[in-house]
């Protein structure tokens, strides 16, 4: 059975070079190839494909939607990610949109041409305990980015101004000039985003704040 694989890389050098290598293999046969990460010209171009090669990085789109959309397709198109991030975040993204293989673009031929017909026989190419490691750093950076989300909606506008006053080091009576208002309100608005951010002191507020993008780093 010949597998047909569609590439899924923005580099033209590395996508030419996959192909020349994949098609010079007896069971292999690279059938197209796309540039970016609109899912749904992926899926267009997966049409009669066995095997999708994905890089993570790609305009128009992530490669991690790219995977899923992949899945969702009439048949479902598997996915091996060949990517130059080693961000456990994103690869762990990867997993969960449904990739049945996660490699280094440092990886040998040899391993990328063995994941290939591994998935394309149904089967899955991910060690357990990268793949639990990859997974519980999203799983913590979804959580971060929740409460980030709740932190935002909680402060007012006037704590998060008091909040970029403090980033930049003003003190309180600074503060309390430049935004036309007494010092005692800012200590109490102080206190309040304190008690919202959950932080202990004025340091930890502002180190939390540029944490969850509530105001831009200076």
């Amino acid at each position: 059975m010949t597998i047909r694989v569609l590439l899924i890389e923005d580099h033209a050098s590395l996508r030419q070079a996959m192909s020349a290598v994949m098609d010079l293999e007896d069971d292999i046969e690279v059938i197209g190839h796309r540039e970016d990460g609109d899912p749904a010209a992926a899926v267009r171009a997966a049409a009669g494909a066995d095997v999708a090669v994905v890089d993570l990085e790609l305009p128009v789109g992530h490669g991690a939607d790219v995977v899923a959309a992949l899945l969702e397709a009439d048949p479902p198109v598997p996915s091996v990610v060949l990517t130059g991030l080693r961000d456990d975040r994103e690869l762990g993204r990867a997993i969960q949109a449904g990739a049945r293989s996660v490699l280094q673009k440092t990886a040998e031929i040899p391993e990328i041409i063995a994941a290939v017909r591994v998935v394309a026989s149904g089967g899955v190419v991910l060690p357990a305990a990268e793949t639990q490691r990859r997974l519980r750093a999203l799983d913590a950076d979804l959580n971060r980015r929740r409460r980030a989300d709740l932190v935002r909606e909680a402060l007012t506008s006037r704590e998060v101004e008091v909040l970029e006053h403090l980033v930049y080091g003003a003190s309180t009576a600074e503060t309390a000039e430049r935004l036309g208002i007494s010092p005692e309100t800012v200590q109490t608005h102080v206190r309040n985003l304190m008690g919202k951010l959950g932080a202990g002191s004025r340091l930890e507020a502002v180190s939390l704040a540029l944490q969850y993008e509530v105001v831009d780093p200076p």
